[in-house]
This record gives structure tokens, C-alpha cells and sequence, in this order.
């Protein structure tokens, strides 16, 4: 079997400067709502986001009374969202580190968003579900989401693909973006292509490729089991009921089990 190697888009890797324009969009507010409708039912306090990025669910969570630190392995988008913080006057802890292996304290909950597992090996998802354990309270939640392998038909990848105008201030972006699948890996790939003008000057063009590593919402379950986690829903990012067949983005919410019931298995 041929090894993969996953990757990361452009602008989380080569671009920052342009990640807020292609990763918040007039749907984030709602899925941030959702998310925080899931940890007040759980009486959740203290979070910490360990793929934050720039800050979008941190920023919305602090907004609404939560206390949350943020960590990603980017030090250019945790500086946009140290500088963002400066500018809306909150004091925020933003720490560099990878999600697998950081430790940052005990928290209520624990969130990594918009497809964040997606971009490790099985392997580095179940290292990093044994970091998320240990920077729990007992009884913790683990919120995440990943695009859903049994739900990505021919039709729904070839429809992934998009052609995008975007200006920013002074400087235009065209992005195309086609995707393909291996099912028997479980890897969708995109393939991107970019053309960045500024101002009226020659353009940049830009390729990238990289890739996700999907799962079943039955493989999460086995995978969250098997490193110290019960899983207690799975929903549409949406906030639908969780359809195996259509639902596209699976979010789920599984809980910490105590070290004891862990050595006893």
C-alpha cells in the first residue's frame, strides 16, 4: 500500500497572510454557535482549542463567557490572532505547540475544528487523542469534526470543486480547487492552483496538494474507544441528525474516561 503524505493548504502553510479569507466564511458564525450550544449542555467552563488557527472559535467563545486558550503549531496565525486579541482588548492565552504532544493544563473541554484531524496519519490521531486526554478534566469533552468517508459518493467529491474570486485589500486572489478520493485508504486529496495579483503588478501563481485522511463514523468510535474516550453524539456539522449515507461533515462530542476504567480494560 502506498503511503500518503496528508499535507496542508496553502494558506495554513506558505500564505497566512490569507487564511482568515478562505477559512471564515458567512457560515462560520453558526457552526461556532453550535459548538458552544454543545459545550453548555455538557456545563462546560474552561476550553481549550488545540488547532486554533487564528482564533475564530476562541475569540467566539471568549465573546460568550468561556475562558480559552488556543494552540497551534503556526506561529504566523497564532501572531494574526495575538494581534487580533491586542486590537478587541481581551486577555487570551495563545501557545504555540503540536496538538499531539503539547501539555497545557486541565480543561472542561477540548476542540479541534473544521477538519483538523483530518491532516494526521491514524496513527498521529490516536497519538494526539491520548495528548487531548491527558489536557482534560476527568469527565472532559472532546468536540471535533472530519468529513465522513461513507458519505463522500462520486458526485459529492466531484462537487467539492470550486473557482473562487476573492480581493483583499489590495490584492486579488483567484483559487481553483478539483478533489479526488482513495477509499480504500480514506484519503481525499485536493489539488489547488492560485493566482495572486497585487495591485496591477505581475501575478503569482501558486500550486499545492495535499490531502485528508477521512473515517466512518463507526472507525471514530472504535478509534476514540480504543484511547480513553466514550463517545457520547454524533451530528451534522450542521446540527442535523447524523445520516451514515448524507452526512457530510460528522461533529462529535465523546468524553474522557477515567484513568482507572482505562488500566481495568
Amino acid at each position: 500500500m502506498t503511503k500518503i503524505k496528508l499535507g496542508l493548504p496553502l494558506e495554513y502553510k506558505k500564505k497566512p497572510q490569507y487564511f482568515n479569507a478562505w477559512n471564515i466564511g458567512e457560515d462560520t458564525a453558526s457552526k461556532n454557535a453550535l459548538i458552544e450550544g454543545l459545550l453548555k449542555k455538557h456545563k462546560v467552563e474552561t476550553v481549550l482549542d488545540l488547532t486554533c488557527g487564528t482564533g475564530s472559535q476562541v475569540f467566539f467563545l471568549t465573546e460568550r463567557g468561556y475562558s480559552c486558550t488556543g494552540a497551534d503549531f503556526s506561529p504566523a496565525l497564532l501572531e494574526i490572532a495575538r494581534e487580533k486579541a491586542r486590537q478587541k482588548n481581551l486577555d487570551i492565552r495563545f501557545i504555540e505547540g503540536d496538538m499531539r504532544t503539547i501539555k497545557v493544563g486541565t480543561f472542561d473541554a477540548v476542540i479541534t475544528i473544521f477538519n483538523a484531524i483530518g491532516h494526521l496519519s491514524k496513527s498521529g490521531f490516536a497519538k494526539a487523542l491520548r495528548n487531548t486526554h491527558r489536557n482534560l478534566k476527568e469527565g472532559g469533552i472532546y468536540v471535533f469534526d472530519i468529513l465522513n468517508l461513507e458519505a463522500m459518493t462520486d458526485p459529492v467529491v466531484t462537487d467539492l470543486a470550486y473557482y473562487i474570486h476573492k480581493k483583499i485589500d489590495d490584492t486579488q486572489i483567484l483559487s481553483m480547487q478539483c478533489s479526488a478520493i482513495n477509499r480504500e485508504q480514506g484519503i481525499l486529496t485536493s489539488y489547488d492552483s492560485y493566482l495572486i495579483q497585487k495591485n496591477a503588478n505581475k501575478p503569482e501563481r501558486s500550486h499545492n496538494t495535499f490531502s485528508l485522511q477521512l473515517y466512518t463514523a463507526e472507525e471514530l468510535q472504535d478509534i476514540l474507544a480504543q484511547n480513553g474516550f466514550e463517545t457520547l453524539s454524533q451530528q451534522g456539522m450542521e446540527g442535523a441528525e447524523f445520516s451514515a449515507k448524507t452526512t457530510l461533515n460528522i461533529l462529535t462530542v465523546a468524553r474522557k474516561r477515567s484513568n482507572k476504567v482505562i488500566n481495568r480494560l
